[in-house]
């Protein structure tokens, strides 16, 4: 009895352990079947960035992962006319997320972002971080500039990205064409008013900085040129207070003169005229405050 038992338990152990071989070989059979079936859309060869799609750039090939990146192609035609906001390497999977919006067009404007501006400055290879400054990377802009008869370096942005750098033909001041080495900013419209003025008034210089690194600092760095030589930073004079105005003094107005003494009339003596005959006489009559008048 103990041994049919012993026979039965071995029997459904091998059932169980046939049954999960078969689910775990099925999975894998689904999974082989999953990753030759996927296809996703790469980049035929390196394209810059504002570059449009055409079907020359880009090439379909067969993604050995199970699954393919989120936002990939699997049509090259779903990609075409779309320009490439970062720069793409060869077989680099093409995904929406690096693409420009539909209708925006191609080149430089198609990757500028709402509200913000392009502006481009002419730097040398000193300048430009000995040709390390490329399209993707981040930059601090520096001017060196006199500022109160004293030259000092301040940092005037941070973390800006640099859309382009390259060259570009144009005259020299002889009319000849020379290759100069110009630095697409993407800035503010403030910043970009920022940069202009540093290049006119002064020297800027390019600070290549880690991408990971996003964190702006609280105070612009700033280096007087005694700074170098162990003086003290000039003291900044402070503006003299405005002159104050000391009011009028009101002047008293001189008192009014006194009311000249009103003489009061003199009484009037009441008369009586008096005729008799041919004589003429004036009796004067007193006025008593008190008791009848005279009769």
């Amino acid at each position: 009895m103990n041994r049919s038992k012993l026979y039965l338990t071995l029997l459904l152990a091998f059932i169980l352990a046939g049954s999960a071989s078969l689910l775990v070989s099925q999975k894998l059979s689904q999974t082989e079947q999953k990753s030759r079936n996927a296809k996703i859309v790469v980049a035929a060869k390196n394209l810059d960035v504002g570059t449009a799609l055409t079907p020359e750039c880009l090439k379909v090939i067969s993604w050995t992962s199970v699954d393919a990146p989120k936002g990939a192609f699997t049509k090259v035609a779903d990609a075409v006319g779309r320009a490439v906001l970062y720069p793409t390497f060869e077989d680099e999977p093409i995904l929406d997320a690096k693409l420009a919006p539909v209708g925006s067009g191609s080149g430089l404007p198609s990757v500028i972002p709402p509200g913000m501006r392009a502006v481009s400055i002419r730097v040398d290879e000193v300048v430009a971080v000995a040709g390390f400054v490329g399209p993707g990377t981040r930059v601090d802009v520096m001017l060196t500039a006199l500022s109160h008869n004293e030259a000092r370096t301040k940092a005037i942005l941070e973390n800006v990205l640099v859309l382009a750098a390259g060259q570009k033909i144009q005259p020299d001041a002889q009319g000849r064409a020379e290759k100069v080495n110009v630095v697409t900013l993407l800035c503010t419209s403030e910043d970009a008013a920022k940069v202009t003025l540093g290049a006119s008034d002064g020297h800027i210089q390019l600070l290549l900085r880690n991408p990971s690194d996003i964190q702006k600092s609280e105070k612009s760095a700033q280096v007087f040129r005694g700074t170098l030589f162990g003086d003290p930073p000039p003291v900044a004079k402070a503006a003299p207070a405005p002159a104050r105005k000391e009011k009028p003094v009101p002047v008293a107005a001189a008192p009014a003169p006194a009311p000249a003494p009103v003489v009061p009339p003199p009484p009037v003596v009441p008369t009586i005229l008096v005729i008799r005959g041919d004589r003429v006489s004036t009796v004067t009559v007193e006025n008593h405050s008190s008791g009848n008048p005279q009769q």
